[in-house]
């Protein structure tokens, strides 16, 4: 099976990108960090917004992607980040051609 990319891109309320990224540390690199199918993960502050970021991921297979998103606890990370946007994040999935660093 085919490794997955996903990337998503989103905004905070004004001043909030920071109260989001220690949800994250809180509720998702933990699990992360013990995840073997998820062979790479980036959450990245934009240089250019203050209010916007980028979670980046590739996972070994999209069940994989799909066991994370129906957790019970991925939906009480969502619930809690939920009032700190500024509206829906983007998201884009992909299958990775080529990559360094970061096994197939």
């Amino acid at each position: 099976m085919a490794s997955l990319m996903l990337e998503i891109r989103g905004r905070t309320m004004p001043g909030k990108r920071e109260d989001l990224l220690r949800l994250f540390e809180e509720h998702l690199a933990p699990r992360a960090e013990q995840n073997q199918a998820q062979k790479l993960v980036v959450w990245a502050a934009d240089d250019t917004d203050d209010d916007a970021f980028v979670l980046f991921e590739i996972y070994s297979d999209k069940t994989a992607a799909d066991a994370n998103a129906k957790a019970e606890w991925f939906a009480e990370y969502i619930a809690a980040s939920g009032p700190l946007l500024a509206g829906p994040p983007t998201m884009t999935l992909g299958t990775p051609r080529w990559t360094k660093g970061v096994g197939r």
